[in-house]
């Protein structure tokens, strides 16, 4: 019998039950437009899809059901826009939508990467990508209409909040599902194997890095770095609008210091750096747009986060850091042995780029440069070492190798956009210094991390998400801007 994605009872529940969703909700009355949301709101929950029935359990699950909650709610909006929208309402909120700098940015990054594929050393595999990555071009366009969607239908801040809400219920999912893979729950796939699990429930947690339910601890930080935002803006709006209690800040305390504990059972290096990165940002601002005792302690902070970090920098080679706990996050190091495979494999992304240099050898088309450009040294005999790669791990030598210097400018254009549009919403004092600093923490933060990791599905979920929302955010602070100057 030949095996199919129906062969499997979680694809058959996916394809059944989300589309049975909507039905009942139009059967009792739903809008259109209301549904495609919902779908949208679904779509955050696709980080907890595990499929142990499939090769690759922690990637074509969560690909399939992201795509499909996508395709789902663009299908409702059509349905809308056929039999429910006033004459000429899609049109405007479309001409609205792509009217936005941030729109504008992502379209044109979108537009390169597709033209990558199109122009790929083999074109097959970048658009359609693999089971082991599922990045291709299809992907993209799906992670493009997942952020115009959330643009052109989250018209309240109401829906931010809870798409926020239903993504860190997402991220508390995922914990816990990590949790029990960590204690070798049947049916939960952890970090260990066999016997390989080390005695006591403390370090069953500790001494494994974390993976949750995204099979890899280097995807788990960065996506717990967005998570953490979602819980600041929050936890700030809460505090602007005079809503927040005492309960629910000590409840938004909690979960953030939950997160940061797993973000540190991460033990990832380049996730600690940007994390420290965002920080540091989001002090310096402060140190310059807050006023009183709020501007004193943030640059006593600036100036405590230097010297913590020089003090991280000289201990990084002590015997001391190997009996910390979670240890391995201060052993920075350029000599460091996957410090040291980095720098290989971006020069061998870099001897790509000039061989292709307009758009590249095409998204999920990196094995072919490494091995046209192969350094030995990555094989050291008698040692167990990494010597086959298929990305160059990081986001910035990826683009450049796989989509060329269109598919990196296009992508840099993304974070310029976002800064001009951050600081033209703030020319005048904001209305919340604390969440415009979060605001613009977050992609410094994202981008410090993805010196040393490419994107994959979280990371782009995340970051997509996080976008969409900025362009909301960002009009909203010029219509209040607006508001100010003509009163």
């Amino acid at each position: 019998m030949t095996d199919t994605l129906f062969s499997h009872p979680e694809v058959l529940t996916i394809i059944v039950g989300l589309p049975l969703l909507g039905v009942i909700a139009k059967v009792f009355g739903q809008s259109f437009e209301k549904i495609a949301k919902w779908y949208l709101y679904a779509a955050v929950f696709a980080v907890i899809i595990v499929m142990d029935s499939i090769f690759f359990p922690f990637i074509g699950g969560k690909d399939w059901y992201f795509r499909y909650a996508v395709e789902l709610s663009l299908i409702a909006t059509l349905f809308w826009w056929a039999f429910e929208s006033r004459d000429g309402e899609m049109k405007n909120r479309l001409k609205h939508t792509f009217k936005k700098p941030i729109v504008m940015a992502v379209s044109a990054f979108t537009t390169a990467f597709l033209l990558a594929c199109f122009f790929a050393n083999d074109a097959y595999a970048a658009f359609w990508s693999n089971y082991e990555r599922g990045e291709g071009g299809f992907q993209m366009i799906h992670y493009f209409l997942f952020f115009v969607l959330l643009v052109f239908l989250f018209r309240e801040e109401k829906e931010w909040r809870r798409i926020f809400g239903l993504s860190l219920i997402a991220s508390a999912v995922m914990i816990g599902y990590g949790l029990l893979g960590n204690y070798s729950v049947p049916g939960f796939i952890g970090p260990y194997t066999g016997n390989t699990a080390p005695t006591g429930w403390f370090h069953q947690l500790i001494d494994g890095r974390f993976q949750g339910s995204l099979g890899n601890p280097a995807y788990v930080a960065p996506y717990l770095m967005f998570s953490m935002f979602f819980i600041a803006y929050l936890w700030t709006t809460a505090w602007r609008e005079k809503r927040l209690t005492k309960a629910m800040a000590w409840t938004y305390g909690i979960i953030i210091a939950i997160f940061l504990f797993f973000f540190v059972l991460t033990q990832t290096r380049g996730a600690f750096i940007g994390l420290g990165l965002g920080l540091l940002a989001f002090m310096i601002y402060l140190a310059f747009a807050a006023h009183g005792k709020m501007r004193t302690w943030a640059r006593f902070i600036v100036v405590l986060l230097i010297v913590l970090g020089g003090g991280i920098y000289a201990i990084r080679k002590s015997p001391i850091t190997n009996y910390i706990p979670e240890g391995r996050l201060l052993q920075i190091s350029f000599s460091d042995p996957t410090v040291q495979t980095r720098f290989w494999v971006w020069g061998e992304a870099w001897k790509g780029f000039l061989e292709r240099p307009v758009f590249g050898w095409g998204p999920e088309n990196f094995t072919a440069v490494y091995d046209l450009h192969f350094n030995p040294k990555f094989f050291v005999p008698g040692q167990n070492t990494e010597t086959w790669f298929d990305r160059a791990h990081s986001v910035f030598f990826d683009y450049l190798s796989e989509t060329g210097i269109v598919g990196l400018l296009s992508y840099l254009s993304i974070f310029v956009v976002f800064a001009w549009e951050f600081f033209k919403a703030h020319r005048r004092k904001a209305a919340n210094i604390v969440l415009a600093g979060f605001v613009l923490a977050m992609p410094i933060a994202y981008l410090g991390q993805g010196i040393a990791i490419f994107d994959v599905f979280p990371m782009y979920l995340s970051l997509f998400l996080f976008l969409a929302f900025a362009t909301f955010y960002f009009e909203k602070g010029h219509a209040e801007a607006a508001k100010e100057s003509n009163s």
